[in-house]
């Protein structure tokens, strides 16, 4: 199991190069938590051939020439596949180091690039990825509560990648929805689709952040102006029918429909509803969650972004897939994931439970797995999440948490920072999360209960996943489903004093790449990057743009586009260079190891010759993986160079500036 193609890249050298050791897969990281392991393993292990191409002849045995690398035509198809996948883990595994917004960018983006879910090439999926990014990080500091949604999402993929691979019955309610047999196809299947489900489920965000921000500044204003007042006003979005058409017709009718007919299959039949009822009354609700016609339901106190999340996917992928004629033509997975999301904020835990006068959460067994996972990953998701909201700034919460399995249960562990001990004791979050017990707000008290167990159990029916666990809230529950640990917190890594809330990692590799190759236009930039190179070597330029901000800081200097009393810089030093070249060399080296590079010059071709790069990339030996010192300084160039093109592009970002650390006012 793991990397087939690269395995078998390593026989075939030996019979074309007489290359004895070559293509190394590098080991597995192992992360201190096991969620992280097991999203990783089961990337590596169970997610094997991943897009491979088995039915082409030369693909299959790895004769062709069809992959790209450094440059299109050197590697076999399969390969690169490969190639793929180990980023991609590689990506995860940075993530799960940094928790940061600009590593979880990584999984976005490798996740688009290996299955292109809107279509090929970064134009298809940058605003997605960006959108919300900058949308939290500009304009959710003016709300009263707001947290991080971007690298949240990251991290509820990663926990449904452990709970499908661990969890029996999780692994079999969606085994069985799409006709799988456990194995590679089954995992790949649910990569893809879960991926779609839990990576874009908050794209729509930035609509409820413009509706939350009027009410928090008039509610800050005017103490009488709150929810429970009814006096706040509010922002209702107009000119939706339009928004919501499509080749297909209205979405509030699509999605209406398959709601219904989704729920329909396990769901109302225990609630004892007539599926023309709930569809009815839901094409209603749906058409008024953007625009509240209906101001006396006090709906309009809050918008629904799950709504506008399952909006924008449906339309982002019909606008890639006008092959697609009819609702019956979209793939059963696909709009299984669009009815996921749009269900799983409030829409199915108030609006729809309460149509149906019923408190009933949704069962593993209802046939809605990836519902069920995301409102269940979604719920578990509360760690490491950047606080934006001017309340929510002083808020306690967990900084990391692990799941560990034990038969059919699990048992969720979240940890909080010793360091601020007293506060952590005294903190609601904290205190929700305890299993002695709470007190509702009709005054009747739980023993031997957690508050937070018990609201996930309210909405996703925890005992289908968790068999210990007591369901009757009038019983202590014995499952020991959660707990809650004190720990000294470590510092993350990857974080530094250059910041900006407009750096595009995207333009930075894209120029960077550009200038290195000598394209002189956009088109021409966009064309190199997209079509000549592999993923691999596209996050090789991303890790470049985002080390800037250390090689920087190595040399006292840093950019933002804040102003601030620092000297601007011009231009660097020789001194800084060298400095720059050599931190520049030992982070490619460290890169190129991680992705199973070696010393090798078998490639290097006579005085006055050319490289043989297609056996460079089909070995994965370079002449280059020496220490610093070493290099010839033709080389040396080629690591100080990016910088000098760093410092250009900096100048033709708007309002971005690099100083150096001391203040202008020592006269340096």
């Amino acid at each position: 199991m793991g990397y087939n193609a690269l395995a078998g890249m390593q026989e075939k050298n030996r019979s074309d190069y007489g290359v004895e050791h070559s293509v190394r897969v590098p080991e597995m990281a192992r992360p201190p938590r096991s969620f992280g392991y097991d999203a990783l393993a089961f990337l590596r292990d169970e997610c094997v051939d991943l897009k491979f191409d088995t039915a082409d002849e030369q693909r299959a045995s790895l004769s062709d020439s069809d992959g790209r690398s450094a440059e299109p035509g050197q590697i076999p198809y399969n390969m690169e596949r490969d190639l793929d996948r180990l980023s991609f883990e590689l990506a995860i595994e940075r993530f799960l180091t940094s928790g940061s917004r600009e590593d979880a960018f990584d999984i976005y983006y490798c996740y688009c690039e290996i299955f292109k879910p809107f279509g090929a090439g970064y134009d298809t999926t940058g605003l997605l990825l960006e959108m919300l990014s900058e949308h939290e990080t500009n304009a959710s500091s003016l709300l009263m509560k707001h947290r991080d949604h971007y690298s949240h999402s990251a991290y509820v993929f990663l926990v449904g990648l452990s709970l499908y691979r661990n969890h029996e019955g999780i692994r079999k309610a969606y085994n069985s929805k799409y006709g799988l047999q456990d194995g590679p196809g089954a995992a790949c299947h649910f990569l893809e689709h879960w991926g779609m489900t839990s990576l874009f489920h908050d794209i729509g965000y930035p609509f409820e952040i413009a509706h939350q921000q009027m009410k928090a500044y008039v509610c800050k204003l005017f103490e009488n102006a709150n929810d429970e007042s009814g006096f706040a006003p509010y922002v209702s979005y107009r000119n939706m029918e339009e928004f919501t058409l499509t080749h297909l017709g209205d979405l509030n009718d699509l999605y209406a429909q398959a709601i219904t007919e989704r729920l329909a299959e396990h769901y109302l039949i225990r609630t004892g509803r007539e599926p023309y009822y709930l569809q009815h009354k839901l094409r209603g609700v749906l058409v008024d969650r953007a625009v509240h016609e209906n101001p006396a339901e006090m709906n309009y106190l809050f918008m629904d972004h799950a709504y506008f999340s399952g909006l924008i996917l449906a339309k982002a992928f019909l606008d890639r897939h006008p092959e697609v004629a009819s609702p019956s033509q979209l793939p059963e997975p696909v709009l299984d994931s669009f009815c996921a999301i749009i269900l799983h904020n409030s829409l199915f835990k108030f609006t729809i439970r309460s149509l149906l006068h019923t408190r009933e959460p949704l069962h593993l067994d209802d046939g809605q797995p990836l519902a069920y996972l995301l409102m269940l990953c979604d719920e578990l998701q509360c760690w490491d999440r950047a606080s934006y909201g001017h309340d929510s700034r002083g808020g306690i919460y967990p900084f990391d948490f692990d799941v560990r399995f034990d038969g059919g249960n699990m048992h969720w562990t979240y940890y909080y920072d010793s360091a601020y001990e007293q506060e952590v004791l005294c903190a609601k979050a904290y205190r929700d999360m305890v299993p002695d017990g709470y007190v509702k707000k009709s005054g009747a008290v739980r023993q031997g209960r957690s508050k937070f167990v018990d609201d996930i159990d309210e909405i996703v029916s925890l005992a289908d996943v968790l068999p210990e666990f007591e369901s009757d809230v009038s019983k202590p529950d014995c499952s020991g489903a959660i707990e809650v640990v004190l720990e000294e917190k470590q510092k993350k890594t990857g974080l530094y004093l250059s910041d900006s809330n407009y750096l595009n990692l995207y333009d930075f590799a894209l120029a960077l790449n550009g200038r290195y190759c000598g394209a002189q236009t956009e088109d021409e930039m966009k064309r190199a990057f997209e079509e000549g190179l592999s993923l691999e070597y596209k996050l090789s330029n991303v890790a470049e743009a985002k080390g800037f901000a250390s090689r920087l800081e190595s040399i006292g200097c840093f950019y933002t586009d804040r102003p601030v009393e620092y000297e601007a810089l011009t231009e660097f030093s020789d001194e800084e260079l060298s400095a720059i070249a050599e931190a520049e060399h030992v982070r490619w080296c460290e890169e190129k190891d991680s992705m199973g590079w070696d010393f090798g010059v078998g490639h290097v071709g006579k005085k006055g010759e050319r490289n043989n790069n297609v056996m460079r990339e089909r070995t994965r030996l370079h002449h280059d993986l020496i220490p610093f010192d070493e290099l010839p300084e033709s080389e040396v160039l080629k690591d100080s160079e990016p910088m000098r093109k760093m410092l250009e592009l900096i100048r033709e970002f708007e309002g971005l500036t690099i100083y150096r650390m001391y203040p202008v006012a020592e006269g340096r």
